[in-house]
């Protein structure tokens, strides 16, 4: 069908304008885009219908406060399903406003309650950031969209463009999460490749409303590098799987260069197992759906949704007190460094590689009388590959906190390295066990290339007598995923022409420098980070999550450190020196992350170290309360020349004895069988590789 007559005029103006002098997009700043967005609004779609309307304050995980705007479409005491929208505008432009008429519009005539989420917006808020502001609002929802008058089990997600783009990876990250599931997904002509480049983005590249350059300039704000277009949550389609998710309802527009992707997308869907369904309006452009003082089809696809969504909602009774299904949970492992996904649905429990078309292997878990148990096929005609059989091992237990053991049921000479290794026990006429607290002392797990116990020979140095000590370690040095978070855990070593102007930012951050006191420029921070490669018992390393740096971390061998004379230092306890630069990481969700993983790092990088010591200045309460969270014993204050510390102390027994690695709640300041046996000195013992 030819492009819509009125939608025709509307482009000749839009180019007359431009040849007039009036610069596209990709030639203003943010700023200026965002400006000239905002002001064509209502010409482009008038003003909505009037309805009760609240504006709403969430916070997001990083402590910013994110607006939202809630729309309730009809007037009753019973709680409102709930739409849950996310505006689009390529994560530059756009907002509350820009969208507003189209909210209301869907409220009224569903009707139900729309919740319109103001997420922060690129180049100042790069990606993941609209991403986990979306994740934080639907978690709002659930959480507290009861208070508020909304059914929190009759919620759909929804979004237009990039918003339909943060709509269904919001479904994918629930499923791997294993929170409910939304009861639809309405998708509008959204973004979902890794690279703008089909038929259809060649075809419609200038001309059509959307424009490639216009397109570019927007992913060119938003991404942080030519790597993130590979992520999920910014293409759809580069997830490895898609079953399990809400169903989809796609609308589509015949003249956008987004058309090819999302009948891609819809296709994907389809073969994946989720109910799709498909609309492709002829003669539309991109970003029809806001155009209703341009076009008629505009009212009539707010109608058509309405109806859609009001089905949708339209459950039975006896089903409404019970959740949405949710999809199979999913976990990212990486034994010997290879990235390995692991999804549990129900008793299935199936490892295949996160990207590449190597064959999967099926397993059973069953929970049996308290207990668990990881069956592989009796009938099958070969042994499980072992790296499969740590990940669904790891998988099993981060699953189940609750289980200290785990019973197996696989061919004996494929345990054979792990019985070694004393993770898993023999017993005379009983199947396997794996030990929790065994299990997570096996480096190859959590580290690439882990290395051998080095040979210990003791030396001198600054008329310290100490172990001499390994070559210190180049890459990524552990990774463990956050099942909380969604999100990769990686400790890699400082590389200074990386990550140094990142590290120069940090320690100019008021709240870093209030305790490092370390600002300065550039010049300086290149001197602090050319010594400490240049010292060899302490190491240097950058923290990320899902590959963003967030915080910088220094590992030290205690022996030979400032805090030796203040307790009796073994000759492998470690310790540690943190800061978190990036501000939107500083919750607590992201330090139960964090901290336990560098504790777990240093006791896996030696498996003779039995302890680790840290000494925050006596006056970071948050870090000394996160501290006993985590384990520590808080075990005296003492004075620095330059601060007053509290030392705090950890041991190997109790991290891996009480599974420290799991959030737990709040934690006595002391802990008296810790702190009593802090202080005692604790003979170094030796152990075999266990790589």
């Amino acid at each position: 069908m030819p492009l819509h007559p009125d939608l025709e005029a509307f482009l000749e103006l839009a180019t007359l304008a431009e040849e007039d002098g009036r610069p596209p997009m990709c030639d203003m700043s943010p700023d200026e885009a965002r400006a000239s967005y905002d002001q064509s609004t209502l010409a482009l779609d008038g003003v909505g219908p009037d309805l009760p309307v609240e504006d709403i304050a969430l916070r997001a995980r990083d402590g910013a406060t994110l607006r939202a705007r809630l729309y309730r479409g009809a007037a009753t005491g019973a709680p409102l399903p709930t739409l849950l929208y996310f505006h689009g505008g390529g994560y530059v432009v756009g907002g509350l406003d820009s969208h507003d008429a189209l909210c209301r519009a869907l409220a009224q005539r569903t009707p139900c309650a729309v919740l319109a989420i103001d997420y922060r917006l690129a180049p100042e808020h790069r990606f993941p950031t609209a991403f986990h502001d979306a994740e934080d609002a639907a978690l709002w929802l659930a959480a507290h969209g009861g208070t508020h008058g909304l059914d929190t089990t009759r919620v759909a997600f929804a979004g237009d463009s990039v918003g339909g783009t943060l709509a269904t990876a919001l479904t994918l990250a629930a499923r791997d999460a294993g929170r409910p599931q939304p009861l639809l997904q309405v998708l509008l002509y959204p973004c979902t490749s890794i690279r703008q480049d089909s038929e259809s983005h060649r075809r419609y590249a200038s001309g059509h409303l959307l424009e490639q350059r216009t397109l570019q300039w927007m992913f060119g704000h938003y991404l942080r590098s030519e790597d993130d277009r590979q992520d999920w949550r910014f293409a759809p389609l580069a997830a490895r799987s898609l079953q399990g998710i809400a169903p989809a309802h796609i609308v589509l527009a015949e003249y956008d260069p987004l058309v090819d992707e999302g009948k891609a997308y819809a296709a994907r869907l389809h073969e994946a197992g989720v109910r799709t369904h498909l609309e492709v309006h002829e003669g539309m452009v991109h970003d029809f759906a806001r155009l209703s003082q341009v076009v008629e089809e505009a009212d009539t696809l707010r109608s058509s949704l309405a109806q859609v969504l009001a089905e949708a909602f339209r459950r039975p009774a006896d089903a409404a007190s019970t959740p949405a299904s949710i999809g199979a949970w999913v976990f990212h492992a990486h034994p010997d460094g290879h990235p390995l996904e692991a999804r549990i649905d129900a008793t299935k429990l199936t490892v295949g590689p996160q990207a590449g078309n190597e064959p999967a292997s099926r397993w059973t878990l069953r929970g049996q009388a308290g207990t668990l148990r990881l069956e592989w096929p009796l009938d099958a005609d070969q042994e499980p590959a072992e790296a499969h059989l740590l990940a669904a091992i790891e998988a099993a237990f981060v699953r189940h906190p609750e289980c200290k053991t785990l019973s197996l049921q696989a061919p004996l000479p494929s345990l054979t390295r792990l019985v070694d290794a004393g993770a898993i026990s023999l017993g005379a006429g009983q199947s396997p066990n794996v030990a929790r607290e065994g299990f997570w002392q096996l480096p190859r797990v959590w580290q690439r290339n882990p290395r051998e116990p080095f040979a210990q020979r003791h030396v001198m140095s600054q008329g310290k007598r100490h172990p001499l000590r390994p070559t210190k370690p180049v890459g990524t040095v552990y990774q463990r995923h956050i099942p909380w978070l969604s999100q990769t855990l990686t400790l890699d070593t400082v590389d200074i022409e990386r990550d140094l102007p990142a590290f120069n930012r940090w320690m100019n951050d008021p709240v870093v420098s209030y305790f490092w006191e370390e600002q300065g420029d550039l010049a300086k921070h290149r001197a602090y980070l050319d010594a400490i490669a240049a010292d060899p018992r302490v190491t240097g390393l950058i923290g990320r999550l899902d590959g963003e740096a967030f915080g910088y971390f220094e590992v030290y061998w205690a022996k030979e450190d400032r805090i030796a004379p203040f307790y009796d230092a073994g000759d492998h306890d470690r310790g540690w020196h943190a800061l978190i630069g990036e501000a939107r990481f500083r919750g607590k969700p992201f330090l139960t992350a964090w901290m336990p993983s560098v504790s777990h790092y240093l006791f896996l990088d030696d498996c003779r170290t039995q302890r680790i010591v840290i000494e925050p200045r006596a006056d970071n309460h948050k870090m000394i309360k996160s501290l006993g969270r985590c384990g520590y014993a808080h075990v005296k204050e003492f004075d620095f020349p330059h601060k007053r510390a509290m030392l705090g102390m950890l041991l190997r027994e109790r991290f891996f004895g009480e599974a420290l690695w799991i959030p737990q709640g709040e934690q006595p300041t002391i802990s008296p069988t810790s702190a009593k046996r802090a202080e005692l000195p604790t003979e170094d013992t030796t152990c075999k590789s266990m790589t």
